[in-house]
């Protein structure tokens, strides 16, 4: 036996359901019916009509609708979803306009005593009432033959053809209809509306503005966050960031861009106070501020910047040169180096323990260089270590982690001990300070004269019975003691190389700029938390 579904829009009646009474109470009595045949095309096509299925609907044989939609005594649907299941009220006498008395009891008398009255328009061939509006009757009441008569009042014989009953208005035809102007009162004054306009005229300018759309949402997107300040700038937080444009902007409004070395000793305007000479900007100090960290962050090429703010790679240039420099200068001397009294108040447990004369952790890290042309270059920076073209630089960090010196560059082919010697280590090393240190610092008798103390990991010796070498047992675990404190360093710098710029292949082109680079890069660490914590 075929399973038949109700065709009515939102209703789920269906036969299966008919089996199952106890789950859908609902369903007893209900039965269903097929529609009219396609000899009663009038009919049917009503039927179709009522059932407000879309146009691409065609019902065929299996097509059933139930008896919830169908009036007692009704062979026509008349209660649908659309119509909240309304029953007809009114029945239609005839198309004009009529006057005629209207008999009334004595309960409804009271009822029909108010002025109000609700007219209910009927479609012509289906008889399904739906409300078009309100409208206030004028009556007379004659007690001597307790009849009401009723003012013409006007209905609508034919109803537009509208998509939903609820839409219908009152009869074009309709002159009889009292109506009365309403007003909406509201708190908005016409100053509030100019306001409301001006608003969105800005709003669809800045909309059509892609350049600046682009750029403002790309800062919007650097700054919605602590995860992605730290992921495109390195601060660990947006207050840090903040915090540092606003130490900044005190000082960056007299900045001129950077154009070369003559450029640099152009400084009549600042003494006179006139406006920066060179072309306007086009970006807020705010804006190149973040230019330069997500370059130095990200490494991102000058052609993508310019894109996302709207300027040319040299003006990209210029800008990252301009406040690479200027950074350096501002946060340069905040790379001191501490006391020994704040060095034992921070030192981290492990090194309390075995080694608490500690002042410093010191190694040299190369940085990849893109190959230059001149011969005399290549050779000065060529390294036999990584076999490529690198810039090389002491560092020294605390036992708590921090940076607290950084040398200037030299080529990859210098020794670890001319570095030391020739950068000024040497003198911030007091009498009593323990320096930690790789192998490769052949530095002892350098820290001797300054009556300091050189710990590294212990050579290996020949061994007596063969042609290789060993350590003893004691070596081994100076070595591992060692080893297991002097790999903070190696964190630190990897810390620093997350700084894609200088982690990755240098441009030979910011040559000039590298130590400032560098050196943005260790303040930047160590505004990040602690990287030793033990």
């Amino acid at each position: 036996m075929p399973v038949y579904h109700c065709c009515v829009p939102e209703c789920t009646s269906s036969t299966r359901k008919l089996q199952d009474l106890d789950k859908h109470p609902h369903m007893k009595d209900v039965t269903f019916y097929s529609l009219p045949k396609k000899s009663d095309q009038r009919r049917r096509n009503q039927w179709i009509r009522l059932i407000r299925r879309e146009k691409s609907w065609v019902p065929n044989k299996y097509t059933r609708i139930c008896s919830c939609h169908f009036e007692p005594g009704s062979n026509t649907p008349t209660l649908f979803p659309y119509n909240n299941f309304k029953k007809s009220s009114y029945t239609r006498k005839t198309s004009n306009s009529i006057q005629m008395p209207v008999d009334i009891s004595d309960e409804e008398e009271t009822s029909t005593e108010s002025n109000s009255g609700i007219l209910l328009h009927h479609y012509e061939e289906d008889n399904i009432p739906y409300v078009a509006e309100e409208y206030e009757i004028n009556t007379s009441h004659d007690r001597s033959e307790g009849v009401k008569h009723v003012k013409k009042v006007e209905c609508v014989t034919n109803p537009p053809f509208l998509d939903h009953v609820y839409a219908a208005g009152t009869s074009p035809g309709s002159t009889d209809v009292n109506v009365q102007d309403t007003a909406v009162q509201t708190d908005m004054t016409m100053n509030d509306i100019n306001i409301m306009y001006d608003q969105i005229h800005q709003l669809q300018a800045k909309l059509d503005d892609k350049t600046t759309l682009l750029r403002d949402c790309f800062i919007e997107t650097v700054t919605k966050n602590d995860e992605n300040v730290k992921l495109y700038t390195g601060l660990p937080s947006l207050a840090m960031l903040l915090g540092i444009f606003n130490i900044l902007s005190a000082k960056c409004s007299a900045l001129k861009y950077w154009s070369g070395p003559p450029s640099a000793q152009e400084k009549n305007y600042q003494r006179n106070r006139h406006g920066k000479p060179g072309p306007s900007r086009k970006l807020s100090f705010y804006q190149e501020f973040i230019v330069s960290l997500v370059r130095l962050r990200l490494g991102l090429f000058e052609f993508c910047i310019a894109d996302l703010f709207g300027v040319s790679k040299s003006r990209v240039s210029q800008i990252f040169i301009t406040w690479i420099t200027f950074m350096s200068n501002a946060f340069g001397n905040f790379l001191r180096w501490p006391s020994r009294r704040q060095v034992k108040k921070y030192m981290p447990l492990s090194f309390r323990k075995q080694y608490p004369n500690t002042r410093a952790i010191i190694d040299c890290t190369e940085f990849f260089l893109q190959r230059p042309r001149s011969p005399t270059a290549q050779a000065a920076t060529y390294s036999t270590y990584k076999s490529k073209n690198t810039a090389k630089c002491l560092l020294a960090i605390s036992p708590a982690g921090n940076f607290t010196f950084v040398s200037k560059l030299y080529g990859g082919n210098v020794s670890d001990r001319f570095i030391t010697e020739d950068s000024g280590f040497l003198n911030f090393v007091e009498e009593g300070d323990d320096i930690m240190a790789d192998r490769g610092f052949t530095i002892r008798d350098l820290l001797t004269d300054k009556k300091a103390t050189l710990n590294i990991p212990p050579f290996t010796r020949k061994c007596p019975w063969g042609k290789k070498k060993r350590l003893n047992v004691n070596e081994i675990k100076q070595t591992r003691k060692i080893a297991k404190l002097r790999i903070h360093v190696e964190r630190a710098i990897q810390r620093l190389k997350l700084f894609r710029l200088i982690g990755n292949v240098i441009p030979w082109s910011l040559k000039p700029v590298i130590n400032q680079m560098i050196k943005v890069s260790a303040f930047l660490c160590n505004l990040m938390p602690t990287l030793v914590r033990k």
